[in-house]
């Protein structure tokens, strides 16, 4: 049977609370779909959970010392349970009764309460964290923070895609955990970080930062200048040669002598458009190039402009942009 790390109690927990994100359940799914072994272990926790008094525990009316001598107890009755019914399942439901009134209890303190932003609303988005780091949302981005220190740790939870500016504080280093369990440690000032399903790619733009795996030892140190990704087990780093990277956050798009099949994909996620490349027209775009520079445009102005240029043709097919000659 898979083991359950901290990670998956957290997920259990937060969905059993019903404060699951998509991403969060998402991720949790895929752990699910792994093995009928995985979703009878879920099913089990989950039981314990709806048969123990700490389900009746969803209240912000929160008071510390009942709190945890709450929790105590809440253990103590699932323990003996689990001994009886469930004997190998009984660290794991201990565990996530503890992490879900811990985290209660810890949102309930005054001077720690969990924030979170989101850029859904088709915009990006800005905020300063209360060490003065600031952060920038790319659309569909979700980040949480606390307005305090975890453990001398200054840790943000990031899903999608954001541009960090961090202030320089040595004695609290500065985490970004993803769902996808990838965390990037900053050793200096500025970076992008994409977080998917099953990757996680940090563009340095000055200074330098760790990016790993939690609760693994194997890391990558990325420099200004460099591009580091996480996916499918491993740790790469290369030079980062798109100088388009944060064109989201500035709005500015340039293409010094690239190709047309170079360019069009960077402009697809630029402006988050389904553009196609008509097959019989791949060979010529491959050979046109263009040295450009477009600022807050539209996508129809920028395909208009590049059309005048190059001679190819694009019109609209559902969803998706197809460009032939």
């Amino acid at each position: 049977m898979e083991h359950l790390d901290t990670y998956l109690h957290e997920l259990i927990a937060k969905k059993l609370s019903g404060q699951c994100t998509e991403a969060e359940s998402a991720t949790l799914q895929e752990w699910l779909d792994k093995s009928p072994e995985n979703r009878a272990e879920y099913e089990v926790l989950s039981k314990i959970w709806g048969d123990s008094p700490s389900a009746a525990v969803h209240s912000r009316q929160y008071n510390t010392a009942a709190a945890w001598e709450k929790t105590t107890r809440v253990i103590q009755f699932n323990t003996s349970k689990v001994k009886y019914l469930y004997t190998k399942y009984a660290a794991a439901a201990a565990i996530l009764i503890l992490l879900t009134v811990g985290a209660w209890w810890l949102e309930s303190r005054s001077g720690l309460k969990k924030h979170e932003l989101a850029a859904n609303d088709g915009r990006i988005r800005s905020l300063e964290l209360p060490d003065k780091s600031t952060v920038t949302l790319r659309q569909g981005a979700r980040i949480r923070y606390i307005n305090g220190y975890h453990n001398d740790q200054r840790i943000v939870e990031l899903e999608g895609e954001a541009f960090f500016e961090i202030a320089s504080d040595p004695s609290h280093p500065f985490l970004v955990k993803t769902p996808n369990q990838s965390v990037v440690e900053v050793l200096g000032t500025s970076f992008t970080v994409q977080t998917g399903k099953d990757s996680t790619t940090v563009v340095v733009a000055s200074g330098s930062v760790r990016l790993g795996v939690d609760g693994d030892t194997a890391s990558l140190v990325l420099a200004s200048g460099q591009k580091g990704t996480w996916g499918n087990g491993q740790l790469y780093a290369r030079n980062n040669n798109n100088p388009n990277f944060i064109a989201w956050k500035t709005g500015i798009l340039q293409f010094n002598d690239q190709s047309l099949l170079e360019i069009l994909p960077q402009l697809a996620d630029f402006y988050a458009k389904d553009i196609r490349i008509d097959e019989k027209y791949r060979e010529t775009a491959a050979q046109q190039k263009a040295t450009i520079t477009f600022q807050h445009q539209s996508c129809d102005d920028v395909l208009h402009e590049l059309q005048l240029l190059l001679g190819f043709k694009y019109q609209q097919e559902g969803d998706t942009i197809v460009i032939s000659q």
